[in-house]
């Protein structure tokens, strides 16, 4: 309340595209004061209506999750699959906020569904090849856990379009092996399930459709880096790393 009522007497008194240049700047010096970075506040994706309303459904809800230019990057990327043919399937859901952009994106009228995989129970045991270059390991086993009637709340908005595949990947795969998929999102920060989701969906994608992995470019998940580089290496697709962290993979 107090910062709102801040920003609407900046607002009153200097305008409002001063005011946010001004903030802006004292904003971009505390944070290179400590490392970070913040965005400019003329950059058209903050603005988008689309990404704006589903924003505003994640803060009243206090849905937590991925850092927002990865949200918009997956809202914007399912709405120009909306041509595609095939649904979508994320592995990983966590509280959903992901999934809650992918559906934006794909539009009310595109008749997608969002398979969704996830144990609801944390992440499964990391391996060898989780392991960060220096010997340390981020993740333990049943880190990240989000009850299964958090994520159905959170996604209630959808009805029946999104589906819950409860279990461990990617022992609840063969219910969807003769679906086609558009988009497949990979959030299981582990190699042996990141690997085991690019082995099972790939074949499935249909041409011109996305495979995304979120922890691509975080050093806080090296497995799903060696499993996505790993897989793809002898395929025609080239993996394309974005700012954001993600991988993006575009099937031919």
């Amino acid at each position: 309340m107090i910062m709102r009522g801040i920003d609407y007497l900046g607002e009153r008194l200097w305008g409002r595209d001063y005011y946010r240049r001004r903030y802006y700047k004292l904003a971009k010096k505390m944070a290179a004061a400590k490392g970070f970075d913040v965005y400019k506040p003329n950059l058209v994706w903050l603005s988008d209506p689309l990404y704006s309303g589903a924003l505003g459904k994640v803060r009243e809800r206090g849905i937590e999750g991925i850092p927002n230019d990865r949200c918009y990057m997956l809202l914007e990327i399912a709405r120009s699959l909306r041509g595609i043919e095939g649904h979508f399937a994320e592995c990983g859901v966590r509280y959903g906020k992901s999934s809650l952009f992918l559906m934006t994106g794909a539009g009310a009228d595109s008749g997608k569904c969002l398979h969704v995989f996830d144990s609801f129970e944390g992440l499964s045991d990391p391996g060898p090849q989780d392991v960060k270059p220096g010997g340390d390991l981020e993740w333990s086993r049943g880190d990240l856990a989000v009850p299964e009637e958090i994520v159905r709340r959170n996604l209630s908005d959808f009805g029946d379009r999104v589906v819950l595949h409860k279990g461990w990947i990617p022992d609840r795969f063969p219910e969807v092996e003769n679906e086609r998929f558009s988009l497949v999102h990979v959030d299981v920060d582990l190699y042996e399930p990141t690997m085991a989701a690019i082995e099972f969906f790939y074949p499935r994608v249909n041409s011109g459709g996305v495979i995304l992995c979120d922890d691509y470019g975080s050093a806080d998940c090296p497995g799903a880096k060696r499993a996505i580089d790993a897989f793809f290496d002898d395929k025609p697709e080239n993996v394309i790393g974005l700012t954001s962290g993600q991988s993006l993979v575009i099937k031919r």
